[in-house]
């Protein structure tokens, strides 16, 4: 799982509890306090599950069809290029994930406008403000 602009980890530590030490999350961000944060917490908190990631583009080193879900929660208001940062997420996520989305501070219908203009996924249901998307076949 990957946690794309993680933040101070309000939903990577819960989430890392959740998957258990079998499972694994990434933790991406492009500021290191919250990269230092999470680190700390996790020590705190004993788990060795999470893995921070910090980025300063949208590669993030994560290997290839290898995601079951992304998290992109409040964040794609503050992406500057969208078409990256998709392009990253569909080359990790496996053929079955899905992203998890939250338009936050963003319309809806902005977030929509956003996902389907990248021709990579396919919206499988929005509900309020939250959003779960497929990834179309890989070429």
């Amino acid at each position: 799982m990957v946690d794309y602009g993680c933040g101070p980890g309000s939903y990577t530590l819960p989430v890392a509890k959740l998957v258990g030490p079998k499972g694994k999350v990434f933790a991406v961000d492009i500021q290191p306090l919250a990269i230092k944060t999470i680190k700390e917490k996790a020590a705190r908190e004993s788990l060795t599950n999470i893995e921070p990631v910090l980025v300063d583009s949208y590669g993030t080193g994560i290997q290839g069809s290898s995601v079951d879900l992304v998290l992109l929660l409040d964040t794609l208001h503050m992406v500057s290029n969208c078409d990256a940062l998709f392009q990253e997420i569909h080359r990790i996520l496996k053929q079955d994930g899905l992203i998890f989305m939250d338009s936050g501070h963003m319309k809806m219908s902005r977030g929509r406008k956003i996902v389907e203009s990248t021709g990579l996924f396919t919206i499988v249901e929005c509900r309020g403000h939250d959003m779960l998307v497929a990834p179309k076949a890989k070429q």
